[in-house]
């Protein structure tokens, strides 16, 4: 199961830096405006997700 959570946690996080880069893209190109909003969505969800892996793994049950 830590295999589990590792794999998961790591493709969180490359999700997270995805996003953050197609932010500064959208920025970059389009000027500041409602499409940014979109990776900014996924990136708070995938912060969500990677606070709720670390909740998990200090449990007994998936050690």
């Amino acid at each position: 199961m830590y295999f589990v959570l590792v794999i998961m946690m790591v493709s969180s996080l490359f999700v997270l830096f995805l996003c953050g880069y197609y932010v500064g893209v959208i920025k970059e190109k389009y000027g500041g405006n409602w499409l940014y909003a979109v990776p900014v969505t996924v990136a708070i969800l995938m912060v969500n997700i990677i606070w709720a892996l670390m909740e998990m793994s200090k449990s007994g049950r998936w050690q």
